[in-house]
């Protein structure tokens, strides 16, 4: 935890049209306001190991073709302990498929090839793609987009509540549920 006088170091990848104010904003379009101009597929990334505290990714990780790459770099420029926060579209929604530069889609268990122990909480040693380890802090379904444009009201409804009570849970309403969702939101926390 950071004391009172030290300053925490974030960094907003991918911002878009969301420049944050106090955090490092990434983005490889020159028309959008950010910091730091950057094709995430360009490794390394423009920052020294262990840099930030946090990272906040809001639907820019589906755009990375490389995204193994992509996230032992993120792991690279973390700081022990650091958060990385991340919005993606979820496999079974919409925006997963319908936007031409999307390369990849997200569900839960997605992220247990980076746990110390992955699998689906059997406890095996699964399959490894580099360096980077993370604790997984929350997966969480979002049936509506967590930044609706269109039809902003849905955002703040309360609904998703009852689709994470549990990782199976989850896996059972990916399998079985009619509905699609979204979003999935994923909080990780780097271990080195």
């Amino acid at each position: 935890m950071k004391k009172l006088n030290e300053t925490v170091k974030k960094l907003n990848l991918g911002c878009g049209e969301d420049y944050r104010v106090g955090w490092v904003n990434l983005d490889f379009n020159k028309e959008v306001k950010a910091d730091v101009y950057h094709n995430l597929e360009k490794f390394p990334y423009p920052f020294k190991d262990d840099e930030f505290d946090l990272i906040y990714i809001d639907n820019a990780l589906e755009h990375v073709q490389n995204v193994l790459k992509c996230i032992e770099e993120l792991w690279r420029i973390s700081k022990k302990g650091a958060e990385i926060i991340i919005y993606v579209p979820h496999f079974t929604g919409i925006y997963a498929t319908k936007h031409l530069a999307h390369y990849h889609q997200f569900g839960i268990g997605t992220f247990d090839i980076y746990k110390k122990i992955s699998g689906l909480d059997k406890g095996f040693n699964g399959e490894r793609y580099g360096k980077a380890r993370f604790e997984i802090i929350e997966q969480k379904l979002l049936y509506f987009h967590h930044n609706s444009v269109e039809i902003s009201l849905l955002s703040k409804l309360p609904i998703n509540r009852m689709f994470n009570f549990s990782r199976k849970w989850q896996l059972i309403l990916e399998k079985f549920f009619p509905l699609k969702f979204d979003e999935i939101r994923y909080k990780l926390k780097v271990l080195k």
